[in-house]
């Protein structure tokens, strides 16, 4: 029998549930996170997703901006899910992606709004997507002016 880590549970269980009920894509509750991850695993409740890819200088530089504001507002955890080198990681993304807005990575889904970013933001954007504050469900696209 194969080993399942708690991650990829929460993997499989997030995919299935977009996949069955893309229109509810924002209402995966935090309940059903825990029933699929360890209560020691889950650090609060992760309502935020990243896709990245090792490949991209803009992923990693927006892991390391998500690292920056785990630190800055505790109790923020934003899931990372390696979406060019695994495929089921991948389609959650395009699943998400509906309408194909982005494309690609780095690619922040937050469960509660909706909302989501594309590309490399802003610190302040991404502050404010992160606690559901202001803007709207649009992707934003910022070269960091």
């Amino acid at each position: 029998m194969l080993a399942v880590s708690a991650r990829q549970r929460l993997e499989l269980f997030l995919f299935r549930s977009l996949v069955s009920f893309p229109e509810t894509v924002k209402k995966v509750s935090a309940s059903a996170v825990h029933a699929v991850l360890p209560e020691a695993e889950l650090l609060g409740k992760p309502h935020l997703i990243g896709f990245y890819a090792e490949q991209s200088m803009e992923a990693k530089r927006m892991r390391f901006l998500g690292d920056l504001l785990e630190k800055e507002l505790p109790g923020t955890k934003i899931v990372w899910l390696e979406a060019w080198d695994n495929p089921l990681n991948e389609r959650l993304r395009a699943t998400i992606d509906l309408r194909n807005q982005c494309g690609g990575v780095p690619y922040l889904f937050n469960r509660k709004t909706g909302k989501v970013l594309c590309g490399v933001v802003a610190y302040d954007k991404l502050r404010a997507w992160a606690q559901g504050l202001g803007g709207d469900a649009r992707i934003y696209r910022d070269l960091g002016e």
